[in-house]
């Protein structure tokens, strides 16, 4: 089985020949082969040849998105207006431009086509769709969760407080974030057709308690997945969520990409039956710096608890920015644990 065939059936919460491997991609991709990560934003022949040389060095792993429009994670507040900072080696950032909760009543829905970066991540999908080879397939939506981008908007700290001061505020720019969301999702669906896979990233329900998941997170979230019902939906949160395990599974995802702040045998125990799980090698720790025992240990001992009986796919706890050893070891681990049925001891 290829990598990609083997993070699909995992996905369906079976079995494939051995537990997948799967890593986040991301702009720094650009900064791992040197290239300056402005450049690779806004030139999609550069972007296109660096994802694929990512592929073409690692052929053991599927990537997370495949093949995509990758603008980091400003392209969705560039269309609100926030500025975006560019850097050699970083990933992209943005203002938040919502000063006050007040001000939220002034924001509309934007236009992909027309608003912010948003035509140049729909151009960008065109050229990548007309220009991928078939071995490789383009997974273009990438999306902000409803909390994630309304946090761009508004700032982190100002969001949180407002949860308490201004509850009313925060659902008018939860609603508009999700249905920005939304449209952006049809649009990238209408430049070439429908994609296979809908990949959404938002930390914050992991800062919040449960009482306010349920009020202001779970709703949102719900209301983007339903709106995609034959995608694969993959869920990605670096922050732990013990906490809102259950409410997490029920929005609708089928792949979490869960922090290393969980405990992986307590979340395989509790959702492991509904959720295919895609985790838990710490990122910033033992995957960034480890010796190879530590990282191959490490890996051995995830597949032990979360493989058996499928439904897992091998990865980090959050966004992979490892050296390339470390993806080594891990490609070799999986192949040397991972064959099912799975019998460690």
């Amino acid at each position: 089985m290829t990598p990609r065939e083997r993070f699909m059936v995992a996905a369906k919460l079976e079995e494939p020949d051995q537990v997948p491997v799967a890593f986040l991609r991301s702009t720094y991709d650009a900064a791992r082969i040197n290239l300056n990560v402005k450049d690779y934003i806004f030139d999609y022949k550069k972007k296109l040849n660096a994802q694929i040389r990512l592929h073409e060095r690692f052929p053991g792993c599927a990537f997370v998105p495949g093949v995509n429009p990758d603008f980091g994670i400003v392209a969705e507040a560039s269309a609100f207006g926030s500025e975006v900072f560019y850097y050699e080696n970083e990933p992209p950032m943005c203002t938040p431009v919502v000063k006050s909760a007040e001000a939220i009543d002034n924001l509309k829905v934007p236009d992909p086509y027309r608003d912010g970066l948003l035509p140049k991540v729909l151009e960008a999908y065109k050229y990548l769709s007309e220009h991928t080879p078939p071995t490789y397939g383009v997974d273009p939506q990438a999306i902000r969760g409803p909390l994630d981008l309304a946090t761009e908007l508004r700032g982190v700290g100002p969001l949180l407080s407002d949860m308490y001061r201004n509850p009313e505020y925060v659902h008018r720019l939860l609603d508009i974030a999700t249905q920005a969301e939304i449209e952006f999702v049809k649009a990238m669906d209408e430049v070439v057709g429908e994609s296979e896979i809908l990949f959404m990233c938002d930390d914050i329900p992991g800062l919040i308690s449960p009482k306010f998941f349920e009020e202001f997170g779970f709703p949102y979230m719900k209301k983007i997945f339903d709106a995609f019902s034959k995608k694969l939906k993959i869920y990605h949160n670096c922050k732990g969520s013990m906490h809102i395990l259950e409410r997490l599974a029920d929005t609708g995802f089928q792949v979490f990409n869960f922090s290393f702040e969980n405990d992986t045998t307590e979340t395989k125990r509790r959702i492991g039956r509904r959720v295919c799980l895609m985790g838990n090698v710490e990122p910033i720790g033992i995957f960034l710096k480890g010796p190879r025992k530590e990282i191959e240990e490490t890996c051995r001992e995830q597949i032990k608890v979360a493989g058996p009986n499928g439904g897992y796919v091998l990865s980090v706890g959050g966004a992979c920015y490892g050296p390339d050893q470390s993806m080594d070891i891990m490609i070799d681990a999986a192949s040397k644990y991972g064959r099912y049925p799975i019998n460690i001891e």
